[in-house]
């Protein structure tokens, strides 16, 4: 005698593997897609903290911390739209000693970046 159809286990053991394939096959897309969006914010924070690395190595005398004239730099390749701002926090006479940079980008996938950080004036 012939068969010509499936049996119920067979079908069933078929869907299983198929629901199993399915399920780590997903697991691995996302996992992709969060790898790469973690390292574009790594890369992201990097540039943030090179910056104010910078940004204080350029104010490290009176005259340029008073000058408050932020360093001009390159963006990341990908990053684009950099918007430095920067606030006067705290004076002392006429004199700023305190200052708050805030530094925002757009990141690849149009994700909006904004780091902030705070710079005392060199001693005099």
């Amino acid at each position: 005698m012939r068969r010509k159809a499936f049996s119920l286990v067979e079908v069933m053991v078929a869907l299983a593997i198929l629901s199993i394939t399915i399920l780590i096959l997903s697991y691995f897309g996302s996992s992709f897609a969060l790898t790469r969006n973690a390292q574009i914010d790594t890369q992201a924070q990097a540039f943030a903290r090179s910056y104010f690395d910078t940004l204080r190595a350029s104010w490290s005398t009176r005259v340029a911390f008073t000058a408050g004239t932020p360093p001009s730099v390159a963006l990341p390749s990908g990053f684009r739209n950099l918007t430095v701002t920067t606030e006067d926090l705290q004076t002392i006479g006429t004199q700023v000693v305190l200052r708050r940079v805030t530094i925002q980008f757009t990141g690849p996938q149009n994700r909006a970046y904004r780091f902030v950080t705070e710079v005392a004036g060199p001693p005099q």
